[in-house]
């Protein structure tokens, strides 16, 4: 579909420029978000003083789980990101100087060893949505927030008592759920406000 999430820009002032470049000829639909501490596999080296990028195209229903086989990818998309990844690495070692690190306080509670990061919720978040609040791209199919009324489309306002404007504020407030005790989720949807209530299950 033409999108592309681009994570981790506020880890050096030099990447948007970069990638404002390169994307004349690639033509994607971009979105460009600041935080380095996304969860993803480059949040490990940006404390080190390291800046990041992390190209990302977004979830979908079988995204980590065993059925995502073969058969989910989309070859030529996969192929042009590739390239423009490429690209974006050739401009760097040809750079008269080494990309200048930025460093940005992380926002949000610790995650922690506790029980939130054990409870499994089912949602699917758009990371490539810019409004304020959690949208979510789906739900999956048989889970805590399918059983709950949650669908593709919500937007999370309020999550277990705590407000959402980001997906930050939703990781945070996941850390304070209990397994099998049910918590309220408000959301926005067609431009109604919803209350509804979810039960958090234990994570296989």
């Amino acid at each position: 579909n033409n999108k592309l999430i681009m994570q981790g820009l506020a880890s050096s002032a030099g990447w948007k420029r970069l990638i404002e470049k390169r994307n004349v000829a690639a033509g994607f639909s971009l979105t460009l978000q600041d935080d380095p501490f996304q969860p993803t596999d480059t949040t490990s080296l940006y404390p080190k003083g390291i800046p990041v990028l992390a190209l990302f195209t977004g979830l979908h229903e079988q995204y980590h789980k065993p059925s995502d086989t073969a058969l989910t990818l989309e070859y030529v998309g996969g192929e042009r990101v590739g390239k423009f990844a490429q690209q974006l690495t050739l401009d760097l070692v040809q750079l008269p100087e080494r990309l200048a690190y930025a460093k940005v306080e992380r926002g949000g509670a610790s995650r922690g060893q506790r029980e939130g990061l054990r409870a499994y919720i089912g949602t699917i978040p758009d990371y490539g949505s810019d409004i304020k609040g959690l949208r979510l791209s789906d739900v999956r199919a048989g889970g805590p927030a399918a059983k709950g009324g949650l669908k593709g489309g919500d937007v999370i306002t309020e999550f277990n008592g705590k407000k959402v404007e980001n997906i930050n504020d939703y990781t945070a407030a996941i850390d304070g759920v209990k397994i099998g005790q049910p918590l309220k989720v408000i959301v926005q949807r067609d431009g109604k406000r919803l209350e509804l209530n979810v039960t958090p299950e234990a994570r296989n």
